[in-house]
């Protein structure tokens, strides 16, 4: 109750959850679609518009439907009056790729992806149109080749061993085929917005920096270490009352960002795979299922945090202090920034509170993200989760000793 009635963290908090209730309100107004005359929507009629264009695709995307889909697709180009001279190439008109394109541009990107080589980007599917007939009827056959080029590629500073090599074709190997197809916004658009959580993590840590060393800027540490309870139960009860209180607003926060996602866009796709995001991404996740694991990522970097801020508000003399550290933590990746590759660098940076709340799909160089140990691979997810529940336990004995050994002046 101390903490949570300061009238700094009051205003802090208020402040965390109006920046949250914007920032995942922003992706629902700002949504658009397009009808088929070419008239945009945006909002909650943009998200029924979409819904119904992705109920028309919705089914098992068997070898036989994707190519039937693309020499749909490339039958639009056979006809004259439906293309227009690009150079030394043909492109539909306007009109025609709004109306019989554009509705379902996200599940033709998806499968042009499957075509494409790795880390090259196609947003005018020229590869879907110039595709050969028998190459039409082996989507599942491109997508593995695309993961086998994507790991036996040759990195300025990097290149998969073959032990990983092994861990991630075995973790394919997993994945279900055919995929389902359906409607999904609500959990893509969850997915791109997880990063923006990190907001509430860094107003908790601001409202628990003082836990500590607030005693010691009023001088009240004087009083609690002489008293009875002061190195033992009391130091205790400060810990718990900070995750304790983490806990609830963390969960507010991640409740209503959530919620408000998934009420606007509904939670539909709920059971569909992974894979409609980005073809080559190596985890047999349902939507919902990777919800969740990214949700228990959440919760183990805000403990990891509230440790590591514990632990400097035990040895800081003032929470200023504490609170510049924390946010050199947290967003030392936005100052340094990630090379295009996997290199020892950005396998330091992929571990930092700024990164490991953002989910490593649907890209596929995050998605294919690990740590080779001797006779051990381990995945980018398992990392992030195993490091910040290990920070938080090393951190818990270290807190209560550095406040209890505090020099009262």
């Amino acid at each position: 109750m101390k903490i949570a009635k300061k009238r700094m963290n009051l205003v802090v908090v208020l402040v965390s959850l109006s920046l949250t209730l914007l920032l995942f309100i922003l992706p629902v107004k700002s949504y658009i679609s397009l009808e088929r005359d070419g008239h945009q929507v945006t909002g909650i009629a943009a998200i029924q518009l979409e819904k119904e264009y992705a109920r028309e695709l919705a089914g098992m995307l068997t070898e036989e439907r994707v190519a039937k889909d693309i020499a749909s697709y490339q039958a639009l180009f056979s006809k004259s009056e439906n293309v227009v001279k690009d150079g030394s190439q043909l492109k539909l008109k306007e009109d025609m790729f709004t109306r019989y394109v554009l509705p379902y541009y996200s599940y033709y990107k998806m499968i042009d992806d499957a075509f494409l080589e790795p880390q090259v980007t196609d947003n005018g599917l020229t590869v879907l149109r110039d595709l050969k007939s028998e190459e039409a009827g082996e989507f599942y056959k491109a997508r593995e080749d695309k993961v086998t080029s994507y790991l036996n590629m040759d990195f300025s500073d990097w290149t998969y061993s073959t032990q990983e090599k092994a861990f991630w074709n075995a973790k394919n190997s997993q994945v279900d085929a055919p995929y389902v197809y359906g409607y999904h916004a609500g959990w893509k658009s969850l997915f791109q917005c997880f990063e923006l959580l990190i907001v509430s993590i860094i107003a908790i840590c601001i409202c628990v920096a003082p836990v500590f060393a607030g005693e010691y800027q009023t001088g009240a540490d004087s009083v609690i270490l002489s008293t009875r309870y002061g190195k033992s139960m009391l130091i205790k009860a400060k810990i718990a009352a900070a995750f304790l209180y983490g806990l609830l607003i963390f969960s507010i926060h991640l409740g209503l960002a959530a919620g408000i996602q998934l009420v606007a866009f509904g939670m539909d796709g709920w059971d569909l795979p992974l894979q409609i995001l980005n073809v080559t991404i190596p985890y047999s996740f349902t939507m919902l299922e990777a919800a969740l694991i990214w949700t228990g990522i959440l919760y183990s970097v805000l403990f990891g945090m509230i440790s590591v801020t514990l632990l400097l508000s035990a040895k800081m003399k003032t929470a200023f202090v504490v609170l510049v550290i924390d946010v050199l933590i947290v967003l030392l990746p936005v100052f340094l920034g990630l090379s295009g590759s996997n290199g020892v660098l950005n396998h330091m940076l992929m571990l930092l509170p700024y990164m490991a709340v953002q989910p490593v799909f649907p890209a596929e160089y995050s998605s294919y993200f690990s740590y080779p140990l001797p006779g051990l691979t381990i995945s980018v997810i398992t990392m992030r989760v195993g490091l910040y529940v290990m920070v938080t336990i090393i951190c818990l004995p270290f807190i209560g000793r550095a406040f209890k050994r505090h020099q009262v002046q």
